[in-house]
Order: C-alpha cells, then sequence, then structure tokens
C-alpha cells in the first residue's frame, strides 16, 4: 500500500529525532562543506529578499524587541557586555574601527547634518543637562586629565603645524580680531558703566571718550603686586597675561563682581602711564580734578 505525502513526513520526524541521527546532523553541519552550503543558501537574492520581507512584519518586529529585551536585562549578559566593552581587546577594535578614513567620514557627515547638531544642540540646552555637564568639568581629576590632554595635544609637531595653518586663513585671522575687540570693547563699557557711570567707555580719570583705542584696562593696585593678592591666586591669576587673555579672563570670571574688592579700571594710556610714575605713589595726578 502506498504512503502518503503526511504519513513519509510523520516517518522522517521521527528517524529524525533519535539520538543516533541528531548526533548525525550535528557533527555534519559542523563540517566545512554543510556551512559552505549553508552561506551559499543564505547569500541567495530571493533568500535575503525572503528574510528581510519577514523581517520587516510588524509581528516579527515586536517579537524580536522583546526577545531582545528579555536578553539584554539579564545580569550575566549585562555582566558580560560591561566586561567586554572595558577589554583591551574591544577598545583595540574600537581604535581601528575608529581609525579608518571612511569611518571618520561617516562620522563627521552625520555630525554636520543640521538635524543632529539641532537635536545635540536642544540636549545641552537642557539645565539638567548643563548641571551634569559643569559637575563633571569641575571635578578635580577632569579638570587635571583636560589640562594634560591639552598640553600634550597642542605640543604635538604636527599640531602645532596645523594650528597655525588654520590661525592664518584669512577668514579665521578676521574672525579672531572680531573676538578679540568685542571682548575688549565688553570690558571698556563694563568697568566705565561702574567707576564713571558712563554708556560710552571712558578713562575714570580724565574722562577721555574720543576713541577706544585711547583707552586701557589698568590694575588698580599694580599688575605685579595682583599677583599675592587671595581672591586672584583662587581663579589662577597672572600678571604675565597678554591683554586680550586678561580681558578674556575678567569676562569668563564675571567682570570679578563677587570678590570683595575693585581690581581694574578704565584709563587712558596718559593716567595709565603718569600713575604708573614711582613719584605719583600709584595714583595718577588727573584723580580727584575738575574736568
Amino acid at each position: 500500500m502506498a504512503q502518503t505525502d503526511e504519513e513519509r513526513k510523520k516517518k522522517r520526524r521521527k528517524l529524525a529525532s533519535t539520538p543516533e541521527a541528531k548526533a548525525k546532523a550535528k557533527a555534519y553541519t559542523s563540517t566545512s562543506k554543510a556551512k559552505a552550503q549553508r552561506k551559499q543558501y543564505r547569500e541567495r537574492p530571493e533568500i535575503k529578499a525572503k528574510k528581510k520581507e519577514q523581517s520587516q512584519r510588524p509581528e516579527v518586529k515586536a517579537r524580536t524587541k522583546v526577545r531582545l529585551e528579555e536578553y539584554n536585562a539579564k545580569p550575566e549578559v549585562i555582566l558580560n557586555k560591561k566586561t567586554y566593552e572595558q577589554s583591551p581587546k574591544r577598545k583595540l577594535m574600537n581604535k581601528k574601527w575608529n581609525e579608518k578614513p571612511e569611518n571618520k567620514k561617516k562620522r563627521k557627515e552625520y555630525r554636520e547634518r543640521p538635524e543632529i547638531k539641532a537635536k545635540k544642540k536642544e540636549r545641552q540646552q537642557k539645565p539638567e543637562n548643563k548641571a551634569k555637564d559643569k559637575e563633571y568639568r569641575q571635578r578635580p581629576e577632569v579638570k587635571a586629565h583636560r589640562q594634560e590632554y591639552s598640553k600634550d595635544f597642542r605640543d604635538r609637531p604636527e599640531n602645532q603645524v596645523k594650528a597655525q595653518e588654520l590661525r592664518d586663513k584669512p577668514e579665521n585671522k578676521a574672525k579672531a580680531k572680531d573676538t578679540q575687540n568685542n571682548i575688549r570693547l565688553n570690558v571698556l563699557q563694563h568697568y566705565s558703566k561702574l567707576h564713571s557711570n558712563s554708556d560710552i567707555p571712558c578713562c575714570r580719570c580724565c574722562r577721555l571718550n574720543q576713541n577706544i583705542d585711547f583707552l586701557s584696562l589698568d590694575h588698580i593696585s599694580g599688575k605685579q603686586e595682583m599677583n599675592t593678592e587671595p581672591e586672584l591666586v583662587k581663579l589662577n591669576y597672572s600678571s604675565k597675561w597678554s591683554t586680550y587673555t586678561l580681558s578674556k579672563w575678567v569676562v569668563e570670571n564675571n567682570y570679578l563682581l563677587d570678590l570683595k574688592k575693585d581690581y581694574f579700571q578704565i584709563l587712558c594710556h596718559n593716567c595709565n602711564f603718569a600713575k604708573g610714575m614711582k613719584k605719583n605713589n600709584n595714583e595718577c595726578p588727573m584723580k580727584n580734578k575738575p574736568h
């Protein structure tokens, strides 16, 4: 009597479920021939298309997501993943991958997308992220690491050459000049308003206000003497700074409004020079005179 298709399938399943058949199948699947056949089968365009179509079904996506979440929530998986991510092998693989030109290009293109920039800016502007970032940057070990890394990074010959090339570009020179002028103007306006009650930058002594090029930021108690002021020492003040670095430092520290005394004022170059003369005892001759 001839067997039906259902009966033949049932018989094959029964034979395949025996221990010896399972062992034989397992031994065969581990051979290079079987692996090559499976790979060849998976590489067929119709099989790839079928697999992709199946993976896009809503029920398959939902099932896959649940399984993945359950798997990733297992303590042993979390531990293994953390250990693997911190392993030298993984770090080396990440470094090699990141250094590939095509991957660098991809990351740069991704960061330059307007939506990614907007998303990043929005995330950074959140109060909780601002507070978290500020707290992180204030840690002593982070400050030390950033300072050490920055110095080491800047001191590399190739980076010095690259930085100089960037600075020498006309557009960057113009941008740097505008930044310096804006910072200087802000400092002049602030201290003129504070000490002279003037919206226009002017000298505190002679009230000169024709041109800001005639004005300078003066150290009230002396440039070198301020190196020993405890309040300024805490803020890393240095008398060796250039005019721009000093102005930038003043702005970054909120014009020193939180300190107990005034350390800076606006004087014209004549008053500043006269104040520095030994016979004038660190005071401009024009001080307290009617204008």
